[in-house]
């Protein structure tokens, strides 16, 4: 077993990521005469594992987990590929106060056979930050699971010192392929401006190598990893990554399609669906427990 424990004191920088487009990188998806990391044969993997039943409508609603369809690709006209839906992988984001701390367990290396939640891989997490217009937000893990989506390799739900996203299948491949040193993925409650607002939110958090460049620009698998004069913050040699897709864990269903009910408008009117918050300035150590 390893022990991680991760945190980020109250006054160090935090950003609140807003939704943007992404550009594809060669690497994960290849060309637009020759293309990779492609939807339709995720999906199809989905419908026949006989796992949860919420799976393929949940992928249809969000094909990026997985892979990207070739109809929601588009070259610009500078010869650009590009996914060009909001992601919540874009360069855009804001300076907002945050703080957090986390303790993983990885007891297994490899998903175990059963339901997501059938894991002796544990986790405790508790993050307070606001959204740029003031609201405040605390985010409370309950416990881990094993995403149940096609390719997923999580190593029982927490997950230690390997690559995630990017190509690795496991993890968006809209984020570039990066040396992780822990993670887990779960579900837990929200809370905005001291009021629960809901439960069984699916979460993921991770520990990574900076993948955010000085004008904080998510870079590619190709630029990693970042050197000293190029990161967002020159000594600062890792990012803890807070993420909470628009999906919620239904039982009996499992993870179901629905936005997260964030309390910040957008310029269109609408609210935020996901919450994606960096942590930049956190503090990391692991180790093996000591055997009495």
């Amino acid at each position: 077993m390893r022990i991680t424990e991760v945190s980020q004191s109250p006054g160090n920088i935090t950003y609140w990521v807003l939704p943007g487009p992404r550009v594809l990188e060669e690497e994960t998806f290849g060309t637009p005469d020759d293309p990779e990391m492609l939807f339709r044969p995720k999906l199809k993997a989905a419908q026949q594992a006989g796992g949860p039943p919420a799976v393929p409508d949940t992928l249809k609603s969000l094909p990026f987990l997985v892979g990207i369809p070739e109809k929601a690709r588009t070259v610009s006209d500078d010869g650009t590929w590009v996914f060009d839906k909001p992601t919540a992988f874009s360069n855009n984001a804001r300076i907002i106060n945050g703080q957090f701390e986390t303790t993983m367990r990885d007891v297994v290396r490899e998903d175990t056979p059963g339901k997501p939640g059938n894991t002796p891989d544990t986790a405790s997490f508790e993050a307070q930050f606001n959204d740029p217009a003031g609201n405040e937000y605390r985010v409370v893990l309950d416990h881990v699971v094993k995403p149940p989506f096609p390719g997923y390799e999580t190593q029982g739900g927490v997950f230690t010192e390997d690559f995630l996203h990017g190509n690795t299948g496991t993890g968006t491949p809209l984020m570039p392929k990066q040396y992780t040193y822990a993670a887990w993925w779960g579900l837990g409650e929200l809370y905005i401006n001291g009021e629960k607002v809901d439960d069984h939110r699916v979460m993921h958090l991770m520990t990574t190598e900076v993948v955010r460049n000085r004008d904080y620009n998510l870079v590619f698998s190709d630029d990693l990893p970042l050197g000293a004069d190029e990161r967002h913050i020159r000594n600062q040699e890792h990012h803890t990554h807070l993420m909470m897709p628009p999906v919620r864990g239904v039982p009996g269903k499992g993870p179901v399609f629905d936005p997260v009910p964030t309390a910040f408008e957008l310029p269109n009117g609408k609210k935020q669906p996901f919450l994606h918050i960096m942590f930049e300035q956190d503090e990391l150590s692991s180790r093996e427990p000591t055997r009495s």
